[in-house]
């Protein structure tokens, strides 16, 4: 099914994004609550929606029209941040979700969505990020300099750097809401880094040493495979700092990240894989029908921050996100907390303190626009209230623990939008 979502823009315009939803036909689910599962950002084709909505999940993506349609595509910083949200606080609201358990997935700009939405949103229960930008001040600074070259013929394609040609137009549209002023503070306060603290589900992410469009420099110092400088054009940069203008932006992730809580693993080339060839990337029907056995991608259940590496050698020129030809899956991470029970610790400090914040329409750390005016990152009043409400009462119903510790955090909140006491609408 295809819904219209209405939403307030980043210049709090109404605005109205369209979704579909996908659920599974099997009797055995009548009667019972599903878990969301949200795919963000980019559309996920309805092929892949059957598939997760197989697996028992209600699955949701947003879904676009042209250019000169009702719902095109935007930047993920700019609309496509509010679509998403409003896209999730609808699928809460489906009376066939079940309000405590909901996976985000995303790919890229995609990826950094789901961690944004993770930060934002709550109960978020697990988060699948494939090569997210999670530094925009890094990531547009790396698209910007090395403009020159991605963008030096006509047709991207022709280009010595031919896939970051055709994904530089996403500079371009940033610059539509936020300064060109790379070392402005709010290229930080868009990007993920800047609400890591927010984070408390457990996350997968897997970035490649290859990666093109969003490198893994701003992800680690380590493992770093210097690029060969005879196959890129000269004055070709991809250095964290050297790039990373905006003070408050120059840390990587894992710089960020309490080591306890992350299981890292870098993995060899997978047998059977190839590199990609210039052709293959712009014409894929080249590329072989003999691909590498699926593998599933390594992570614990013991930790929060799962970062899985490819090690790919160094990137190549004409590549996208990856340098070679790989095939993981993160089935089985989805899998496990779809149905493992959800963790009093879920709701921290932070967490709730923005929770009530969205409540009372007071955010901190808005990123400003290009007219100096602060970004609208809320969906209408009542839509916030309720998703609020109905987020922390299905938390508390989780068990007496769970509302223990929301009655305890807000007690200690420095927010306290109804006074000393939880009304009866989020713990009777």
């Amino acid at each position: 099914a295809v819904a219209r979502v209405p939403y307030l823009g980043i210049l709090g315009d109404q605005k109205t994004g369209l979704a579909r939803v996908v659920v599974p036909l099997d009797r055995r689910h009548n009667g019972k609550k599903l878990p969301a599962f949200c795919h963000v950002h980019y559309e996920k084709d309805l092929g892949g929606q059957k598939r997760w909505a197989k697996k028992s999940w209600a699955c949701f993506t947003a879904t676009y029209t042209d250019a000169a349609g009702e719902s095109p595509i935007d930047v993920s910083i700019g609309n496509g941040y509010n679509l998403a949200r409003a896209i999730i606080q609808w699928a809460r609201r489906c009376g066939f979700t079940d309000p405590v358990r909901l996976h985000i997935d995303g790919g890229s700009q995609g990826g950094y969505m789901a961690l944004a939405m993770a930060a934002d949103m709550f109960p978020v229960t697990s988060v699948t990020a494939d090569c997210p930008v999670v530094n925009w001040a890094y990531n547009i600074a790396y698209i910007e300099h090395n403009r020159t070259w991605s963008c030096s013929t006509k047709d991207p394609k022709e280009s010595p750097l031919p896939v970051l040609g055709m994904v530089t137009m996403l500079a371009d549209m940033a610059y539509a809401y936020f300064p060109r002023d790379l070392s402005h503070e709010s290229w930080y306060l868009v990007s993920p880094i800047s609400a890591l603290d927010r984070i408390t589900a457990p996350v997968l992410i897997i970035e490649s040493t290859g990666d093109m469009l969003v490198p893994m420099e701003q992800f680690t110092d380590r493992d770093i495979i210097p690029w060969d400088k005879s196959l890129f054009p000269e004055g070709y940069e991809r250095d964290f700092l050297k790039l990373t203008a905006c003070e408050p932006a120059r840390k990587r992730l894992e710089d960020l990240i309490p080591p306890e809580s992350v299981f890292r693993t870098v993995l060899p080339p997978q047998e059977g894989s190839f590199p990609f060839t210039r052709d293959m990337v712009l014409d894929p029907s080249k590329i072989p029908d003999k691909k590498p056995d699926n593998i599933d991608r390594p992570w614990s259940p013991n930790h929060q921050w799962n970062l899985c590496y490819m090690n790919e050698g160094p990137p190549l020129p004409h590549a996208g996100h990856n340098s070679m030809f790989w095939s993981t899956s993160a089935d089985k991470f989805i899998r496990y907390y779809q149905h493992s029970p959800v963790p009093h610790l879920l709701l921290t400090p932070r967490k709730l303190e923005h929770l009530l914040r969205r409540w009372s329409g007071n955010l901190e750390g808005v990123p400003v626009l290009n007219t100096g005016a602060p970004a609208n990152r809320l969906n209408y009043p009542d839509a916030e209230k309720r998703d609020v409400e109905s987020a922390l009462r299905a938390f508390a119903e989780c068990g007496a623990e769970h509302a223990s510790r929301l009655r305890d955090l807000y007690q200690q909140s420095p927010i306290k939008p109804w006074g000393d006491s939880l009304p009866a609408s989020v713990l009777p």
